[in-house]
């Protein structure tokens, strides 16, 4: 095997590395920590967010260590490299999936929430409870990542792990009122409608939805929610993730007592 296939081959497996490295460290933030209007929702938010989470990470740590073995045998069996090579561009593809990377197409549910007829201006000043928050958009989206879906899309721009879904500028006013600010998703501004596409188990996420907010969440926010399920034929299509991913590289820890360079 020549310097170019084992050159190649390091190239994929740092690409592996970079993409679960970024999975692993990074999370979905929301602007807010304020607690939801949901009542005893709030903790089944949390539960889902955790299981979520915690499986996912060890699903990533699982791809780690079967990496790990297949450098063990790339070491090992210098005659099956190349095989060896081939199947870590697999997971390469797989990972790049995974993190977002690559635009996908499947059955989904697209779920929108506009603005009704009796409430239509959402931008100006309105009374409190009729505020869409932007952390109870994040909600949502957990409550999809918990119960079957693959990817999300908020207004055509890619969730994943490092994604926020952030309302900048909103001022509370006298009187239970609130001004309005500019809900950013992926630091790109979104407005009404909003439209969140998912790809995944369909009769899961739409049951999960319904059950844990549910139409008459959104009637009483003065909004409409439509869910349009796309099955078979008629497929969603995911755009990439277009930001820049952010990283955590390890660094070299001194045994104590240890001189610094």
């Amino acid at each position: 095997m020549g310097n170019k296939t084992v050159n190649r081959f390091k190239f994929s497996l740092f690409g592996v590395s970079i993409l679960l490295g970024a999975m692993l460290t990074i999370q979905m933030t929301s602007g807010k920590g304020k607690d939801s209007d949901f009542g005893g929702a709030d903790i089944i938010q949390v539960k889902n967010a955790l299981a979520y989470e915690s499986k996912h990470q060890q699903q990533l740590m699982d791809q780690i260590y079967k990496m790990e073995r297949k450098i063990q045998e790339y070491q090992a069996s210098p005659g099956d490299r190349e095989k060896v090579l081939e199947k870590m561009k697999e997971e390469l593809e797989k990972a790049r999936i995974e993190a977002g990377l690559t635009s996908l197409e499947g059955n989904g549910i697209r779920i929108e929430i506009r603005e009704s007829s009796i409430f239509p201006d959402s931008r100006g000043p309105h009374s409190k409870e009729f505020h869409i928050f932007d952390h109870e958009l994040v909600y949502l989206v957990n409550i999809l990542q918990a119960n079957g879906a693959k990817a999300v899309a908020f207004n055509n721009q890619r969730i994943v792990s490092s994604s926020g879904i952030r309302e900048i500028g909103i001022t509370p006013g006298e009187n239970n009122v609130i001004y309005p600010g500019v809900m950013q998703v992926n630091f790109n501004a979104v407005n009404y409608p909003y439209v969140i596409d998912a790809i995944g188990n369909i009769d899961k996420m739409k049951g999960a939805l319904l059950t844990y907010l549910g139409k008459e969440f959104f009637i009483s926010k003065g909004k409409e929610l439509v869910i349009t399920e796309y099955r078979d034929q008629k497929k969603l299509i995911l755009p990439a993730f277009s930001g820049i991913p952010g990283y955590r590289y390890a660094t070299e820890e001194k045994a104590e007592g240890a001189v610094k360079p």
